[in-house]
């Protein structure tokens, strides 16, 4: 026997002496504990390669992992409770608190109409702490902005728990992301500044993944690119570019950039949900649905099982003609 057969199979041996948890078998299949929950109570709703299905319960029947029936019997227990977790970080400006308010009032409306209560959570951006919402027994889970790292952290306190992510570009296939595409409405924004150059106003989102997008998506020397941390920088930002046209992401960013700028020369990406609170006068880029329609949708057709397999993981919201 060779030096690594020898220390898989004392591994092994140890194991067996020690109650086997799921953090055992995701650590030796490398994959999440999430994976290895959905694998082990054969949640349909979540698409895995059989190759990694396989391997999972190779190892699960290697190192006769017994589940926790108890647990697995409180999972199929409804309680008609949702979760909506929202990251927050400390002195946010107006623009940040107000931008998930629309999203959140009509995700809430939508779930009440199908009888479902919700609990509205928010989390510290730099070190999410989920423990007071993770002792209700939730149906399901929509988490806004987060970063890699909260997501990952957050995600595996909530192993059966359908979770929908709102706004992120995390490259995770067991979760379905619902987000504006950035791609197409940044490039119906641009073809209104053709006649002059611009400059670009973005969020201060969590998730870089969008930043990133945003970034490269515009065209811009990051020197044309501000991001949204408070007023004072933003008016001296705008007086450097004086009568370039202003690109803004997020409507209450536009209701700052329109104290500095010329209304006419400003068009805005309406993330938020209220273009009503702009000036008539700037440009808008809508979108043909809103994120909580297709969060709410995505969320009952997994707790459904309605053909989630189907479903792309990354869901965009298109902008209107």
């Amino acid at each position: 026997m060779n030096v690594y057969a020898t220390l898989q199979l004392n591994l092994t041996m140890e194991r067996t002496m020690k109650k086997v948890t799921m953090k055992d078998i995701a650590l030796e299949a490398n994959v999440s504990v999430a994976t290895v929950s959905y694998i082990i109570n054969n949640v349909k709703t979540q698409t895995i390669p059989q190759e990694t299905r396989e391997r999972v319960l190779e190892i699960v029947k290697r190192l006769n992992y017994v589940p926790n029936l108890a647990a697995r019997s409180l999972v199929k227990q409804k309680t008609g409770l949702m979760g909506i977790l929202v990251n927050r970080e400390e002195n946010q400006g107006f623009w940040r608190r107000f931008h998930y308010a629309d999203f959140i009032s009509e995700l809430e409306g939508l779930l009440a109409k199908k009888g479902y209560h919700v609990l509205l959570y928010s989390l510290d951006a730099e070190n999410p702490n989920p423990q007071i919402i993770l002792e209700r027994k939730l149906d399901g889970v929509f988490l806004i902005d987060p970063s890699e790292e909260s997501f990952h952290n957050i995600s595996r306190q909530f192993p059966l728990v359908p979770l929908v992510v709102i706004d992120s570009h995390i490259d995770d296939p067991l979760f379905f992301k619902v987000l504006p595409d950035f791609k197409s409405a940044m490039a119906n924004a641009i073809q209104f500044s053709t006649d002059r150059e611009f400059v670009l106003v973005v969020e201060k989102y969590n998730n870089l993944g969008i930043i990133k997008t945003l970034y490269r998506e515009s065209g811009l020397e990051p020197d044309n690119i501000f991001t949204m941390s408070n007023e004072a920088d933003l008016k001296h930002f705008l007086s450097i570019h004086k009568g370039k046209k202003v690109i803004a992401v997020n409507e209450f960013i536009g209701v700052v950039v329109a104290k500095y700028a010329e209304t006419k020369d400003m068009i805005v990406i309406c993330t938020s949900g209220c273009p009503e609170i702009l000036p008539m006068a700037c440009d808008k880029i809508t979108f043909t649905r809103t994120k909580a329609v297709i969060a709410e949708d995505i969320m009952a057709k997994i707790l459904e099982d309605d053909q989630v397999d189907k479903l792309d993981k990354f869901v965009y919201l298109v902008p209107s003609e």
